[in-house]
């Protein structure tokens, strides 16, 4: 920036040496061929005698020697305000000559004009060269200095916050507040920063989003692999059961012979068989993508009160006690058939694994439904797997203590899908299963019950 402005100083200065002479002598001789006519035109009219005045004046003004000469060359009136014998070769001069009649006589004028003037302003500019090399070299300094802080300057750090652009870096910001074009320029930089860093922050969230849909997508593609894995353990062992009955009755081995009696047993098996059929079928229905709720309207305290009266046979049957303290006429918005499914595996459960003379509470307050059984107690590791698909507490898996292990994995999924948060405990006394069908009672014991991500269940179905 610094020489371009010094060289740019340097051709104007010389063009100025160059152009600046000759105008000036051309001003010069305009000039003084401007007054020669006009001494010429007074001579003329009242002659050179009366005129000497006007001669003196012309010589004066432009430092000219004026010579009058009659018809035989004879000087008759000169004037000389510039001495031609210290003309120097290189002083510029110009010459005039007129004629003009006084009277019967001719005369002629001649005027020899020093254009020093001219070469001493050369002579000055070359003089001054020193002084306006200085001069330009401190224009320049100074230009350089304002143009480096204004233009120069704002451009170099334009130019660094556009590299880190190009490194995805946006956390910086063009602090550039002039309002020209540099400053238009920095404002849209600022902009498209903004934009682009907004533009990424989207991506990025997108992409996270598509990672947790993948992750999830893999999640489910493992439960269904384990799924049918747990479904085809479940029902080999049935199937087994049926095959060797079947052909011990007809090639009549042993006990076998007694073929009324394994027929019942084989039915027996195939009931199971069903069942499991049954609740795989109800598990896959509500774990599909198309599955809709059918939801009326719910008298919740007469459905809890008619699922007690259904396990009555078995509690009497252990000798247990149980208890009811239900709200009357609650109602709630749902699905009938799966909410009565709900209550049925719930109390089941509970009656089924508790031991002979325990007490079973069933309680509906305010909205919320708890289950609980007293005599028992279930491992924490259980509680955290109880969920699975399959997964019972008996680890003999005997069919006379458990069932299939669905149904407290269909009760959760009954449960999330209308939205309702629910829990499973060990309790001082037992174990209890608690879920929340009012709001209210949501928002007052939400720090307490756990969305279904986090539920403890009791024990399997």
């Amino acid at each position: 920036m610094l020489a371009l402005l010094l060289a740019c100083c340097i051709i104007i200065y010389a063009v100025v040496m160059v152009f600046l002479p000759k105008n000036y002598q051309t001003e010069l001789e305009s000039q003084a061929t401007s007054d020669f006519y006009r001494l010429m035109e007074t001579l003329e009219r009242s002659g050179w005698e009366e005129g000497s005045e006007e001669i003196l004046a012309f010589s004066m003004k432009n430092n000219a020697t004026v010579r009058i000469t009659d018809t035989d060359g004879s000087d008759v009136f000169s004037v000389n305000y510039a001495d031609p014998e210290n003309w120097e070769e290189t002083d510029r001069t110009m010459s005039c000559s007129a004629t003009f009649q006084e009277g019967w006589q001719t005369y002629q004028v001649s005027a020899d004009i020093s254009l020093v003037a001219v070469s001493q302003s050369y002579e000055i500019l070359l003089k001054l060269i020193p002084l306006i090399a200085v001069v330009i070299l401190l224009i320049s300094v100074l230009a350089a200095l304002v143009c480096s802080r204004y233009f120069s300057r704002p451009l170099i750090h334009i130019c660094s916050v556009a590299k880190r652009m190009t490194s995805l870096d946006m956390t910086w910001k063009c602090e550039v507040k002039q309002r020209d074009e540099i400053g238009v320029l920095a404002d849209s930089l600022n902009e498209m920063s903004e934009r682009l860093n907004n533009a990424l922050v989207s991506l990025q969230d997108a992409n996270e989003q598509l990672q947790k849909d993948i992750e999830r997508e893999r999640e489910q593609e493992k439960q269904r692999i384990d799924f049918f894995t747990a479904v085809s353990h479940e029902l080999k062992t049935p199937i087994a059961i049926i095959k060797g009955e079947l052909e011990g009755m007809i090639y009549q081995v042993g006990e076998y012979k007694d073929r009324d009696a394994y027929l019942r047993h084989c039915m027996k098996t195939v009931n199971d068989m069903e069942r499991i059929v049954k609740d795989i079928l109800s598990a896959a229905r509500m774990g599909g993508s198309d599955f809709k709720l059918e939801r009326t309207d719910l008298d919740i305290s007469r459905m809890l009160q008619k699922a007690c009266r259904k396990v009555m046979g078995r509690i009497e049957d252990k000798e247990m006690e149980l208890r009811q303290d239900i709200q009357p006429d609650f109602h709630y918005e749902g699905d009938g058939r799966l909410i009565e499914k709900v209550f049925s595996n719930v109390i089941s459960n509970a009656a089924a694994y508790s031991p002979v003379g325990a007490v079973i509470t069933v309680s509906l307050q305010n909205g919320v439904f708890s289950v609980e059984n007293s005599g028992v107690h279930i491992a924490e590791e259980d509680l955290k797997q109880i969920f699975t698909p399959f997964y019972r507490v008996d680890k003999s898996r005997n069919r006379n203590s458990g069932g299939s292990g669905l149904g407290l994995y269909i009760t959760k999924t009954i449960l999330d899908h209308h939205g309702i948060p629910h829990k499973m405990e060990n309790t001082e006394n037992g174990v209890r299963f608690t879920a929340i069908f009012s709001e209210a009672a949501i928002q007052e014991q939400s720090s307490d019950c756990m969305p279904s991500g986090g539920m403890k269940i009791l024990t399997s179905d």
